[in-house]
């Protein structure tokens, strides 16, 4: 608040500044020259090159402090998008494209921010300009002034007749805009498969479709943003001129001097500008409007799952006891995917299997279990512990998943496998990668545990990754691990050697192992099939691969 005040000091005194110039300029005129004073063409004249010099040393300063507090806001701003982003649950990204969504927290939000801080600067400066110009114009001839501003009306008027065209053609072009960046982010992460397809041409083609449509309609905007500034300017030129006529019949027949016109046309200039500027600054909020409910759509979203007001700390006493007591939850109202009246109560330390084909909701249960939802129907505890009053971050400190889809991140082997745990020691990552059986691979990489794995891991192999993926679980050191096909990418020995080191390593610890070869997970405790929703045991009994 004490930058943004400091602003619009600087602001009001650089305006200042520029209201004295050119009065001066009338002295110096009708007073000094055609009077023959030469001593106050020097005067008047040496005062408006330090005024010029201080307004330039304020201007560079009031800049330097309105670009940072601008990018401040847009940080702020980005952020706060950010971090609701980051709350949504899965089936939002589902259903949002990629690129549709830095679109508007790049292009939109970055939008909105200009209006909010240029607008503020600018409509400060504007109204000290104008009611400044106004009040001096006044003083110097009512008459001149009433004929600037005779058309004024009209210029508001046809604004206002041009408003829903320009927030329309604003609106599709965010929309073309979005669609070439989902664009860039879909191929460009799958350039694998399109070379492999020869996709190449295809590709091509649709990237110059979408640049055509593209173009198509910024050249619309471009017409219609002309005319809607261009008029108004067309306007205020043509009151200009009639100013000019009727101040020269007056300075013609004694009724003003000279240097009243200069000094009344400069300050109509400066009056002109800011109604200008406030013209444009309604041009500049339709289009802020629409950044403004695309950025909104996405604040709007509803957040699945949030932290209890107070939660329960378990700390220490946690052992992986879960259970799950009559727990549904669907995707949608015809109850068509998701999963209906599981119950289930695993001890600490034991090891379990489910398997099952693909869309039964082995997916939705972990979802349920690292709560990115809640269940619709019934409760899930963790230690005796409802998980909707257990803290996000403890419950999933608690519980980690190893995914089949790995996600790894552009940085180094080492930054990965601590993302969990940022303050682990080279000494605990060199375990936790020895334990998943990756340490001598990355012990032969040049940096070692500091070599950039590239965008998504795209250094490694499939195997690697999962790996990798392995030892970030080991070393969070969690009470309850998920395994998801954690070994798919691996073969059958690894696999083995993998869960042999899982079964030492978390031999205390909760395990469901979700996959789709028995034989690949060793002895288990109980074995569960899901379908369609529903889970039910196997009854064989006893501990088998």
């Amino acid at each position: 608040m004490k930058a943004l005040c400091l602003v619009m000091l600087l602001a009001a005194l650089m305006t200042s500044f520029a209201l004295m110039q050119p009065y001066f300029t009338k002295i110096l005129i009708d007073d000094g020259l055609l009077k023959g004073h030469m001593d106050k063409v020097i005067r008047f004249a040496g005062l408006i090159v330090i005024m010029g010099i201080v307004a330039f040393i304020i201007s560079g300063i009031n800049r330097w402090l309105y670009v940072g507090l601008s990018g401040r806001i847009l940080f702020r701003l980005r952020e706060d998008v950010y971090g609701h982003l980051m709350k949504l649950s899965p089936d939002f990204y589902a259903h949002w494209r990629t690129g549709d969504i830095v679109s508007r927290l790049d292009g939109d939000v970055a939008a909105v921010q200009r209006f909010a801080t240029d607008s503020l600067l600018a409509v400060v400066n504007g109204a000290l300009a104008l009611v400044g110009s106004l009040a001096i114009m006044l003083f110097l001839s009512w008459q001149l002034t009433v004929i600037a501003f005779a058309l004024l009306p009209l210029q508001v008027i046809f604004l206002r007749w041009m408003r829903p065209r320009l927030e329309r053609a604003s609106r599709i072009l965010r929309e073309k805009s979005a669609d070439i960046s989902s664009f860039f982010i879909e191929s460009l992460s799958s350039v694998k498969l399109i070379q492999s397809m020869s996709g190449e041409g295809r590709e091509q083609a649709r990237l110059s479709h979408l640049n055509r449509s593209y173009l198509d309609d910024l050249l619309k905007l471009q017409i219609i943003s002309h005319v809607t500034g261009g008029v108004p300017g067309l306007l205020t030129t043509t009151a200009t001129a009639f100013v000019f006529v009727i101040g020269g019949y007056y300075v013609t027949g004694g009724a003003a001097t000279i240097g009243t016109l200069i000094a009344f046309s400069a300050y109509m200039a400066r009056a002109t500008g800011p109604v200008q500027t406030f013209l444009g600054l309604y041009v500049a909020w339709q289009r802020a409007m629409v950044s403004l409910v695309r950025v909104e759509e996405i604040k709007s979203q509803k957040i699945a799952v949030t932290d209890p007001v107070q939660p329960i700390v378990i700390g220490a006493r946690a052992r992986g006891d879960l259970r799950l007591d009559g727990v549904s939850f669907f995707y949608d109202d015809a109850e068509r995917r998701g999963v209906r009246d599981l119950s289930l109560h695993i001890p600490p330390g034991q090891k379990i299997l489910i398997s099952g084909p693909s869309g039964a909701g082995k997916s939705t249960l972990i979802n349920l279990l690292h709560r990115h939802y809640d269940p619709a129907h019934g409760g899930i505890f963790l230690d005796g512990v409802a998980c909707p009053d257990i803290a996000l971050k403890e419950l999933r400190h608690i519980i980690a998943v190893v995914d089949q889809n790995t996600i790894l991140f552009h940085g180094t082997i080492k930054d990965n496998i601590t993302y969990g745990v940022g303050t682990a020691s080279l000494e605990q990552v060199t375990e936790a990668a020895r334990a998943a059986r990756i340490d001598e691979f990355i012990q032969d990489l040049p940096d070692k545990y500091d070599t950039v794995i590239g965008e998504r891991g795209a250094r490694l192999s499939g195997g690697q990754k999962q790996r990798l993926s392995i030892a970030r679980a080991l070393l969070m050191a969690p009470k309850l691990l998920i395994l998801d096909e954690a070994t798919s990418a691996v073969d059958r020995e690894t696999g083995a050697e993998i869960q042999a080191m899982l079964d030492r390593y978390f031999a205390d610890c909760t395990r469901i192992i979700i996959s789709h070869h028995r034989e690949a997970v060793g002895a288990v405790d109980r074995i569960f099939t899901m379908a369609d929703g529903r889970l039910s045991e196997d009854m064989l009994g006893g501990d088998r691969p």
